[in-house]
């Protein structure tokens, strides 16, 4: 019985979608947390935010905000208000763990956004033996969306993510193991944004896994599904189809390359096919590159870089290549104040034209920058900081703007 409890032990250290608090979208800060970590049990959280942004619609550069807004300034500010409930515990073989939370969003002047969040974060870690485990997986994020791509400022913009799943994993040996999976993701926004569209995608995997004894590991997936697109409140258009199919070959590596460095890195081939219209299907190979570094004991570096394609159905375009990189870093000034510095880019192109329409001209690149302290006050509270700056960069000037926030947050655990 130790034996099988020490493997499973073993299972649980592979790497797995990060277990963020209910709170965390909303509260947290870039970087390793100072409080204590919550223990298994029962436990409660809450906290207090309050942030101002002086260009909360994104307006572009010299736009009158008096008359696009009916105000003298683009500015606002919002008040977050959460609480957390956190249940983890080890039954036997089975592992619950259970994040609950709810966050309010108030803002002063533009009350159509207000949103009550109700986000929850399940996962049941089940075994039948040692070698034959799995993950039944519940998440639920709903935040207020960014308006950098949006185009109806008088009404919420909410943004919901759903993720549910199953996984089965058969460890074969002590190198090989078989996967399994199904999943239904949606992304659903409360207002059409441009190029986006609201997507309902269910699909299933098999894999396999191997894993060396340094620590090591590959995985090799292969994914198929059908989706279709969840936009009621977008006009019609002849040029857009609802409905697709989706298969994906996936390439995940993971390795410790020293004991300060490790390196994770994807490749994925992805094949979309639409039900109506055949002009809007892509082939695209999508990658990925994360760095981590940690030089001292006080101080981790991360390093990240990706370059992806994804349905962007526009009058000019059927889809959108976008790279990306960003650079954290984070010191741990005492055991209980660390600082964190962000700084990142986007560069957003529309490709693939449908039949008889000019290419699309526009290029964005967006530059995001942040700096944020926090202050452990005790183990299990924390007070943090944090400016942010976003500015982008377009060939549209109609797109071009330049936001910048302040935030103050207190967090608390029980």
């Amino acid at each position: 019985m130790q034996a099988g409890r020490r493997a499973v032990r073993r299972l649980r250290t592979l790497p797995v979608p990060p277990l963020a608090p209910a709170l965390g979208l909303a509260l947290g800060l870039a970087g390793p947390p100072l409080c204590a970590q919550p223990q298994d049990g029962l436990s409660l959280s809450a906290g207090y935010r309050i942030q101002h942004d002086d260009n909360l619609f994104r307006l572009p550069d010299g736009a009158d905000p008096q008359r696009v807004l009916g105000r003298a300034d683009a500015g606002e500010t919002v008040r977050l208000r959460s609480v957390g409930l956190r249940y983890a515990h080890d039954f036997g073989l089975q592992r619950l763990e259970a994040d609950l939370g709810l966050v309010d969003y108030a803002y002063d002047r533009y009350t159509q956004l207000d949103l009550l969040a109700r986000n929850h974060d399940l996962r049941w870690r089940w075994a039948v033996t040692p070698w034959i485990t799995g993950t039944l997986h519940s998440q639920r994020d709903e935040s207020v969306n960014s308006f950098a791509d949006a185009s109806v400022l008088t009404q919420g913009n909410r943004r919901l993510r759903r993720d549910d799943s199953a996984d089965l994993r058969w460890q074969v040996d002590a190198r090989w193991s078989l996967l399994a999976d199904v999943r239904d993701t949606s992304n659903i926004n409360q207002q059409p944004l441009l190029g986006e569209t609201s997507e309902r995608l269910r699909s299933s995997a098999i894999g396999l896994r191997h894993d060396t004894a340094r620590g090591s590991s590959a995985v090799l997936r292969l994914r198929s599904g059908r989706g279709e697109t969840l936009d009621p409140l977008r006009t019609p258009d002849p040029l857009r189809d609802n409905g697709f199919s989706q298969d994906e070959w996936l390439l995940d590596l993971a390795w410790p390359a020293t004991g300060q460095l490790s390196v994770d890195a994807g490749l994925a081939r992805v094949q979309r096919r639409h039900q109506r219209l055949a002009l809007r299907d892509y082939d695209a190979t999508n990658t990925r590159l994360n760095l981590s570094w940690t030089p001292t004991a006080k101080t981790l570096l991360r390093w990240s870089a990706s370059e992806d394609t994804d349905s962007y159905q526009t009058a000019q375009s059927s889809i959108a290549r976008t790279q990306r990189w960003s650079l954290l870093a984070n010191w741990s000034i005492t055991p209980r104040l660390a600082l964190t510095l962000q700084t990142g880019e986007e560069r957003r192109r529309a490709l693939q034209p449908p039949p008889g329409q000019a290419p699309d001209p526009r290029r964005d690149r967006t530059r995001d920058q942040s700096l944020g302290l926090r202050w452990s006050v005790q183990d299990n509270a924390s007070l943090d900081l944090r400016w942010q700056r976003v500015r982008r960069f377009s060939t549209d000037p109609g797109a071009t703007f330049d936001s910048r926030a302040l935030s103050l947050g207190l967090n608390a655990s029980f």
